[in-house]
């Protein structure tokens, strides 16, 4: 860890002056990093544990555990999540019932990420990043993770390995800068006219080619762990070269979230490793400065998603099957911590959330994916109706 962010701190202080960044006041700048739980968690074994109810079915060996004002399932095999509450559950914000509306995977994906059912929509961290940050550098960044760029696709970097040593030059490629050159002048005078918006895009995305090269040259080879990919989000951030960022959490080696078999084993293990990894992603964060010199844990916020959740109770395998109610995290700036928004009923069907308190109330509207794109709109300061036309934002969620 130690050599890890010696290398950040160093590259920071190589790339302060050589890379532009936003020009303006750096309290007013918040980050978004959606981190993705791919497969979809059984909320059960953490977040959401029924304890008393003879129909849902969690962990047999968790007992009731608190941290930071959170409550969870608590096992002697996860010890990366009492800790990880202990550390920064303060700054955490638990929300259940999250009502998805469906049990597929890549509409459960699409649903979540953009807010929208109609296809076609546009990521909420691109949506953010086209409103509070398209004039920076890389505006989204897609480390690892689903994108629906649409329109703005302009404005997303997809990241990997390729692309970093093609910009270094490490990647052979039969380039004719002549060819380049005349490109770029054809795009400068067929964008001038606006007609074509996806123009525009490829003009804006190939002069932020120079800043992605200066960016890469000091970036370490290889994107292929966790701590390769926070470090690369953490200095997007700390730059100011992007305002969010994606990323898809590793899992252990043969496990995965998807636990239609031996869902004792891999949500047990998928759990342990996830906060593991949480506590690695917080670290960096509060231990990297951004461009206020503040920590850049007080200036971004992370969401943890999955897809969906995982039935009830235990199918014939010892699996559970897909869900459409699961649980996200709230983590970092400004996030009312330490404690939890929403709830399930007996059934694990998402209950009602109050939007001005945070509590489950079977009266209220449940908590959807366009809720959720909403109170991502309240945190950064944007109209929801801009994001998320008729939903509600969770406010209670803000300090």
């Amino acid at each position: 860890m130690t050599s890890r962010r010696g290398f950040l701190a160093g590259a920071l202080a190589t790339l302060a002056t050589a890379v532009r960044s936003r020009p303006a006041n750096a309290a007013e700048e918040r980050f978004l990093l959606v981190y993705w739980v791919k497969g979809g968690w059984d909320p059960t074994f953490c977040f959401d544990p029924h304890f008393d109810s003879a129909s849902v079915e969690g962990d047999p060996l968790a007992e009731p555990g608190s941290a930071s004002g959170i409550d969870f399932a608590d096992a002697a095999s996860r010890p990366s999540v009492r800790q990880f509450f202990l550390d920064w559950g303060a700054q955490t914000a638990v929300i259940n019932g999250l009502a998805v509306g469906s049990i597929s995977h890549d509409a459960g994906t699409r649903l979540l990420l953009t807010g929208q059912r109609e296809e076609g929509g546009e990521d909420l961290p691109t949506r953010l990043a086209a409103a509070t940050g398209s004039e920076l550098t890389l505006p989204h960044a897609v480390v690892a993770g689903p994108s629906y760029p649409g329109a703005h696709g302009g404005l997303v970097t997809q990241f990997d390995a390729t692309l970093l040593g093609a910009a270094r030059g490490e990647v052979p490629s039969p380039r004719d800068l002549s060819r380049d050159e005349r490109i770029r002048a054809w795009l400068d005078v067929e964008a001038a006219t606006g007609v074509d918006p996806q123009l525009v895009a490829w003009r804006a995305a190939a002069a932020r080619l120079p800043s992605l090269r200066e960016f890469a040259a000091t970036t370490r080879p290889g994107l292929s762990d966790e701590f390769a990919r926070v470090d690369l989000i953490a200095r997007l951030f700390a730059l100011g070269l992007s305002r969010t960022a994606i990323v898809t959490g590793a899992v252990p080696p043969m496990s995965q979230w998807d636990s239609h078999v031996e869902n004792q084993l891999w949500q047990d293990r998928c759990y342990e490793n996830l906060f593991a990894n949480l506590q690695n992603l917080c670290a960096t964060l509060q231990s990297t400065p951004g461009t206020s010199g503040a920590p850049l844990l007080a200036s971004t916020r992370i969401l943890v998603l999955s897809e969906m959740g995982r039935q009830p109770t235990f199918n014939a395998q010892g699996g559970k099957d897909h869900w459409p109610t699961t649980s996200a995290m709230l983590i970092g700036a400004d996030v009312a911590g330490g404690r939890i928004y929403g709830g399930t009923d007996d059934g694990l069907v998402a209950r009602g959330l109050d939007r001005a308190t945070g509590e489950a109330s079977d009266g209220a509207e449940r908590f959807d994916p366009g809720a959720l794109a909403a109170t991502l709109a309240l945190g950064f300061d944007i109209d929801p109706v801009e994001l998320a036309p008729g939903s509600t934002g969770l406010a209670a969620i803000w300090s």
